[in-house]
């Protein structure tokens, strides 16, 4: 798995799952924000958006995403995970508990069922209604008549895969503390699908802001919300290496 680090190399770990469909490379429009923070910014790439013949899942993600902090002699992190990372940072801190001091989730995709009964937004829609028929190709082309990479659509499609079934592999009540950044109307990630996913936790948090819908983190040239959450983390500096 390819794992991208920006900020600074001696900070505070924070290990970011990126939206859909994001490689860990888009975590570089954090850099200069994780640097005044203090942040090692740690962005791993899910598999199966280098390696087309990767098979998607949870753990795979998840167990790759520890296997780097392991090699790196990283013992405690921060998570934070941003639309569609957002349920792969649940996985990986319910998964490695011990490892996790907190979790954030920013515009985050929730429980599927509602998920998929609320959301609004027409590329989603038009991407379900491929998943419903099991129209991979037609997923694809649709993706890539977007503007996306080959690898990216392909990305996305596998990303769905995993988010879309089943998430029995998740052992809710062994979460870490959860802070969840969202935007009351967000098309692209319902805020209903974002509090069942809260009513499984035993510890969380929901913040609403304007700012963390996605239509908003993508025009906020000043990162307002991620500043938000960045200084947060900056404030347990010493609890995470």
């Amino acid at each position: 798995m390819n794992v991208h680090e920006f900020g600074d190399s001696g900070g505070v770990p924070v290990v970011l799952f990126t939206g859909t469909p994001q490689k860990g490379d888009s975590g570089q429009e954090f850099s200069n924000l994780a640097i005044q923070f203090g942040i090692r910014l740690i962005c791993p790439t899910r598999p199966w958006y280098d390696e087309f013949d990767s098979a998607p899942s949870f753990s795979k993600c998840t167990d790759k995403t520890r296997a780097y902090l392991e090699k790196n002699k990283i013992n405690i992190c921060h998570v934070i995970g941003g639309s569609g990372g957002g349920p792969f940072a649940i996985h990986f801190s319910t998964t490695y508990f011990d490892v996790v001091h907190s979790c954030y989730l920013l515009a985050s995709m929730g429980t599927p069922s509602i998920f998929v009964e609320k959301v609004k937004s027409p590329p989603t829609l038009k991407l379900l209604e491929f998943f419903r028929n099991n129209s991979y190709r037609s997923a694809i082309d649709y993706l890539t008549s977007l503007g996306l990479s080959e690898e990216l659509a392909h990305g996305a499609w596998s990303d769905f895969k995993v988010l879309l079934g089943s998430w029995e592999s998740i052992e809710f009540q062994r979460s870490p503390v959860v802070y969840i950044h969202h935007g009351e109307e967000d098309e692209n990630a319902p805020i209903e699908s974002i509090r069942d996913l809260a009513g499984k936790l035993p510890r969380s948090e929901i913040r609403v802001s304007p700012q963390a819908s996605h239509i908003e983190l993508a025009e906020d040239k000043e990162l307002s919300e991620f500043n938000r959450i960045f200084k947060e983390i900056a404030a347990h500096r010493g609890t995470a290496s």
